[in-house]
């Protein structure tokens, strides 16, 4: 289990992809099948199902999980999707819209937008909160990315021999801000923010500018998330996770 969801009251034992049948639709609005290869091992079950079980117990009655007429089901409330049928999608699936024939819609726009030409609007630049507010204090900006070998926080990657080839989190440091604070490649660093701080090891490097430091958030035990802030951007309401004021400074651990 991840270290999220060793924090979770109640753990839903989900198959993996493999293990279930269902549709995703992709930023090309192609609706593609997944279809089962091997059956879920046991105690778990598709997330389809699982879903299925809990508007049982809370007194609806629901028929078990087909990906048939769920997928009617969607179609008959999303106009788009109306004439999306399971057995129809063959290979490469179909994008959307789909009409009640089952006619795709490969290419959306040709001429113009339904509505017409284009609106565009104009957002001014607005700092964000955390660094309005920290910035004096903190004068770094501290953001997170991640490598090929892992995937987040390493939940499935770690348990391959990705493990063995990429084995810790590294800060990466400005030439210049590592100078300004007597850093060399490999010492370790510690990273504060308003929140708390953690010990990284540096990586001297030119990928980042001055002023911004970055590493990724595979290794939990590193508890990366000590120094993120609870800020969330202005329109999705997602948190800034990419955007944390912290100072740094030489650590004394080796």
């Amino acid at each position: 289990m991840s270290e999220t969801c060793k924090q979770a009251h109640v753990v839903l034992p989900a198959a993996s992809f493999l293990e279930k049948s269902g549709t995703f639709t992709n930023g090309e609005r192609r609706i593609q099948k997944v279809q089962k290869v091997v059956e879920p091992i046991e105690g778990t079950k598709a997330d389809g199902q699982i879903l299925c079980d809990i508007i049982n117990k809370m007194g609806y009655s629901q028929a078990d999980y087909d990906p048939d007429t769920l997928l009617q089901e969607i179609s008959s409330i999303v106009p788009f999707f109306e004439g999306v049928k399971w057995d129809e999608l063959g290979k490469n699936g179909k994008q959307w819209p789909v009409g009640p024939g089952g006619k795709e819609t490969e290419i959306l726009h040709i001429d113009s937008f339904k509505r017409g030409k284009g609106k565009f609007h104009f957002a001014e630049y607005k700092e964000t909160n955390e660094v309005t507010t920290h910035k004096k204090e903190y004068p770094y900006i501290i953001t997170t990315n991640r490598e090929l070998e892992h995937y987040n926080s390493g939940t499935m990657t770690r348990r391959t021999n990705n493990a063995l080839i990429l084995t810790e989190d590294v800060l990466l440091i400005h030439p210049d801000d590592a100078a300004r604070h007597f850093i060399q490649e490999g010492d370790m660093v510690c990273v504060e923010s308003p929140r708390g701080k953690v010990d990284i090891k540096a990586r001297v490097t030119d990928e980042v500018k001055p002023g911004i430091l970055s590493t990724t958030f595979h290794f939990p035990e590193l508890q990366l998330n000590t120094i993120t802030s609870s800020e969330r951007d202005s329109e999705a309401l997602c948190p800034e996770y990419k955007v944390a004021s912290v100072n740094i400074r030489k650590s004394r651990l080796k």
